[in-house]
């Protein structure tokens, strides 16, 4: 049950959410790069990694120092 939530927001379920998609694929456009609400999501996703990264690096330089 814990994976039921990133499961539906990486589904198609998720893009049935608001109108625009269904123009988006007939058109052709990068809609996630073209919507500014889709903007603020990929600039949350892109902070994330980034937090993830750093924390990944820090966990492999305290375990070194222990070491």
């Amino acid at each position: 049950m814990k994976y039921a939530i990133p499961a539906y927001i990486l589904s198609a379920g998720a893009a049935m959410a608001h109108t625009g998609h269904s123009a988006a694929v007939a058109q052709g456009d990068a809609h996630w790069l073209s919507q500014p609400d889709h903007l603020v999501v990929v600039g949350l996703a892109i902070v994330a990694a980034g937090m993830a990264v750093r924390h990944v690096f820090a966990v492999r330089r305290s375990a070194r120092q222990q070491a």
